[in-house]
């Protein structure tokens, strides 16, 4: 669990949303920002000044407010720290993450009542229905801590963002199934608005003396708003308790208009009694040029937040239980938090179609490319843990697309998953078709589909043929030719040690498929062809200490880089044991460690001379990858490494979380100098520290039966 405060510097919050479903995110200043379920992941709404305050400011218009009457005074309050205008707000805020839950405990002098906030969505293993919600909760819990009985207030605002314009925004009022709220819509969307739909703000009609202010404008100056944001609800509510009950009579006519609207709980408290009150985010954006799996559940937002009020202590009880299990596999506190922290991409960066088909974003804002094969090939570790048909979903869109001379391509499309392209470079990359080959063998593993192999095994032996022509010297190893690997600003010629053990340990993996379906043949010649190519990596890149970097007729490359046995990680992922010598791979470890790991205080250096150098030939040689920093750490660990593996870990995420204090929007690159952000958001890589997790379970029975338990959980739910 991460703990931060309103004092504090945080440039992101908990997204709240579901896969494919976009999010929102709660801040640690007690605000809303960076929504994206407007089928808006690569234009998120946010505040404007966040850039130049360094924080996460909050949107105008997205409050919660606290108002407490008693017999003395009457005080009332705005639930954040960020200021607005001249409205009242408290003083600060300590803010607990652990996705998908954020918990906020509000601190005020002159408050009579001790106030906190549960602000989550669900994530529940295997159930991808209701994972995939479109909708997040906020549970207030109120206590009156005098010796005489308040009355309390709860109120809570939101601004109608529905289609582009905000001339024919509507907002009404509506009670439905034993809950009370208000409908955001539009009167007139054109119909390709993807940004068209709508969101429904309601409570629980059994919360207490529930009231709504359905519109009002919150923009008080023609051609200015988040300088001059009027808050017309908090006032009467400040005066009054409550809200009057008013609706809209027509659609906005003007330009000038940022159309606000509220709703609010009054409730009584006994002296030390404490009551929760949960406020409810629903959308509905179906216009989306493939639509939401969400769809074929629930016709409007309203369905949505009915369904979540009626269910949402199950189903938050059944998000508990991941991290529960986490805690009780005896892990530090910071490696658990970790975990489910870096489970966020599922909100920020997927999609999940009416089609049911699954992919997720690369880098939704700076590079939003779909389902990035060579860094799926990281960040699928944990959902095909967590969500396997969904892996084998993201597989299939890749099978689909291969194309006709055997290339698997290294993306699906630019924001769409119909125009696939071979890369961010000219050459044909000469990791993505072992590492499809890769992905499909995990997923198989994982699920435990027969059938699933069984109609991707024409594509793999397709994968393999191609990656067979890459080998131009014919000596049983691909050759690179530049610029043609994950590391796209990091050029190889001739032999690299990242592409060819990847390549070694895809032929076991075909091997196994092929006996599989006693494909005899196929399964002899992959023995042959990893002998041979075994013994060229061996002969060609072993320098006595740790395989070099990469060999060419004409250079040796011989950098220490950390993913030098990015292969023999993926071989333990697989139970496939070691490729290379015990003694070599112990003795490169050991090597990356001495020089790799201490280059920087923040992370492991992606290559280092072995005089101690920094290998500065490219931005991505000098720098750090904190996905590669931790698969790495996950082959320190299967090798017994276990203290040093953990302690490389945890240097990468402190300084994801202390540092830079943006643990909810990552990116694929730390610069070693600083520690800085690089290249990146919302980067879907980093989750591949679950890796660190599959290696411990190999070294503490606790962590195994964890897993065993999560695997439980998950088949309970595909049945």
């Amino acid at each position: 669990m991460l703990r931060y405060n309103s004092k504090q510097k945080v440039k992101s919050g908990i997204p709240l949303g579901g896969i494919g479903a976009g999010k929102l995110e709660i801040t640690p200043y007690g605000t809303i920002d960076y929504i994206t379920c407007q089928n808006n992941w690569s234009n998120p709404i946010f505040n404007a000044g966040n850039k130049e305050k360094g924080k996460a400011q909050g949107i105008p218009g997205f409050h919660f407010a606290l108002r407490v009457g008693t017999q003395a005074a009457n005080i009332c309050r705005l639930l954040q720290t960020e200021k607005i205008q001249h409205y009242a707000t408290v003083k600060s805020i300590d803010y607990e993450g652990d996705f998908p839950f954020a918990r906020l405990v509000y601190h005020d002098d002159n408050l009579p009542v001790d106030i906190s906030l549960c602000a989550y969505s669900f994530l529940i293993p295997g159930d991808v229905k209701n994972s995939g919600i479109p909708a997040a909760v906020f549970e207030f819990t109120l206590t009156n801590n005098i010796n005489k009985e308040i009355e309390a207030g709860l109120l809570m605002c939101a601004r109608n963002l529905i289609s582009r314009h905000s001339v024919g925004r509507m907002n009404f009022s509506g009670t439905d199934n034993g809950i009370t709220g208000l409908n955001f819509t539009h009167a007139s969307p054109l119909a390709a608005d993807e940004t068209a739909g709508d969101v429904f703000i309601g409570v629980p009609a059994a919360s207490g003396e529930v009231s709504y202010w359905a519109g009002w404008n919150l923009q008080k100056d023609n051609f200015y708003f988040e300088k001059n944001i009027g808050l017309d609800a908090f006032e009467y509510f400040e005066k009054n308790g409550k809200l009057p009950n008013c609706d809209m009579e027509a659609p906005v006519e003007s330009q000038s208009v940022e159309l606000g609207g509220a709703l609010s709980v009054r409730v009584g408290l006994r002296p030390q009694e404490s009551k929760k009150i949960s406020f409810i985010y629903a959308w509905h954006f179906p216009n989306h040029f493939l639509g939401h799996a969400y769809e074929k559940f629930f016709r409007k937002s309203r369905e949505v937040a009915v369904y979540v009020a009626k269910e949402k202590d199950v189903l938050k009880k059944a998000t508990a239980q991941l991290p529960a299990i986490l805690e009780n596999m005896g892990l530090e506190p910071w490696l658990s938090g970790a975990l489910m922290n870096n489970l966020y991409t599922l909100f920020s960066s997927t999609w999940l179609t009416r089609n049911n088909d699954f992919t997720m974003y690369e880098a939704p804002l700076i590079c939003p490319l779909m389902g990035t094969l060579d860094v799926y090939f990281y960040a699928s570790v944990a959902l095909g843990l967590l969500f396997p048909q969904l892996d084998k979903k993201a597989l299939m869109l890749f099978k689909k697309n291969i194309r006709s001379y055997g290339y698997v391509p290294h993306d699906l499309g630019l924001g769409r998953i119909d125009l696939p392209s071979n890369g961010t470079t000219i050459p044909l990359w000469k990791d993505l078709n072992a590492k499809f080959i890769l992905l499909a063998y995990r997923a198989y593993r994982d699920s435990g589909d027969l059938k699933f192999l069984k109609e991707m095994y024409p594509a793999i032996k397709r994968a393999l043929e191609f990656s067979l022509t890459l080998d131009k010297n014919k000596d049983g190893l691909p050759d690179n030719e530049g610029f043609d690997t994950t590391f796209d600003t990091w050029g190889f010629k001739g032999l690299n040690s990242y592409t060819a053990g990847i390549f070694l340990v895809s032929l076991l993996a075909v091997k196994n498929i092929a006996e599989i379906f006693n494909d005899k043949k196929l399964a002899k010649r992959c023995i042959t062809l990893f002998l041979n190519g075994k013994k060229t990596f061996q002969e060609k890149l072993w320098n006595g200490k740790f395989y070099i970097t990469a060999k060419s007729d004409d250079k040796d490359y011989d950098a220490c880089m950390v993913a030098q046995l990015t292969g023999q990680w993926y071989a333990y992922v697989l139970g496939l044991g070691r490729l290379f010598p015990e003694e070599n791979i112990k003795s490169a470890i050991k090597w990356i460690l001495k020089l790799n790991n201490k280059d920087s205080s923040f992370g492991t250096t992606n290559a280092v001379f072995i005089n101690g150098k920094r290998d500065k030939e490219s931005y991505h040689s000098q720098n750090i990858w904190p996905g590669v920093c931790y698969a790495f750490g996950a082959l320190a660990i299967y090798e017994g490494f276990v203290k040093e593996g953990l302690q490389l870990t945890r240097k990468v995420w402190d300084t994801i979380v202390v540092k830079n204090r943006n643990p909810w929007n990552q990116s694929d690159v730390i610069i070693a100098e600083d520690g800085s952000f690089g290249f990146g958001d919302y980067y879907m890589r980093n989750s591949v520290i679950w890796a660190v997790l599959l290696a411990l379970s190999e070294k503490d029975e606790r962590v195994e039966k964890g897993l065993v338990k999560i695997k439980e959980i998950v088949q309970a739910s595909l049945i």
